[in-house]
C-alpha cells in the first residue's frame, strides 16, 4: 500500500496549518513538526512519503535540520523538498549540498509548486 504520509516541520502555525490543510484535501496524511529536535525524532522514528521542511526553528536552523534528516535517511527513503526564504542565494546551494531533493522559494503561490514535486516523488517511491 501506497505511504502518503507527510511530516510538514515549520515553526510557523498559520503557515504550517495552511499547509496541512490544503494538503490533506489532496489526499495525503499529515504530521506537523514545529521544532528541529521534534522533526530529527519523527525523521527517525517514523517512514513518510517526504518530508516538507519550511525556514529555521527556534531551537535549530533548517539547513541543520536538513543536514541530519538525510544522515537519518537517504534521498530515495526521504525525499525531502525545503521551502526557502530565497532572500539568500547561499541558503538554497547549501540546501542541496545537505542534501535537499528539491528547492522551492516560499511565496503565497508556491502551494501548486509543491504539489507538482510530491507528485513527483511520491511516485517515484511508488514505482519503486
Amino acid at each position: 500500500m501506497e505511504n502518503l504520509e507527510l511530516l510538514i516541520a515549520d515553526s510557523d502555525p498559520d503557515r504550517r496549518n495552511n499547509f496541512s490543510s490544503r494538503l490533506r484535501v489532496q489526499g495525503y496524511q499529515i504530521e506537523q513538526s514545529l521544532e528541529g529536535f521534534q522533526t530529527i525524532h519523527l525523521v527517525e522514528e517514523n517512514k513518510y512519503a517526504a518530508l516538507i521542511l519550511m525556514g529555521n526553528f527556534p531551537d535549530m536552523r533548517g539547513l541543520e535540520i536538513l543536514s541530519l534528516a538525510r544522515a537519518a535517511k537517504s534521498k530515495e527513503e526521504l525525499p525531502i523538498i525545503f521551502i526557502s526564504n530565497g532572500k539568500d542565494q547561499e541558503e538554497v546551494l547549501t540546501a542541496f549540498e545537505y542534501g535537499a531533493n528539491d528547492i522551492i522559494v516560499y511565496s503565497d503561490k508556491c502551494f501548486a509548486s509543491l504539489m507538482e514535486k510530491l507528485k513527483k516523488y511520491v511516485k517515484r517511491k511508488k514505482e519503486k
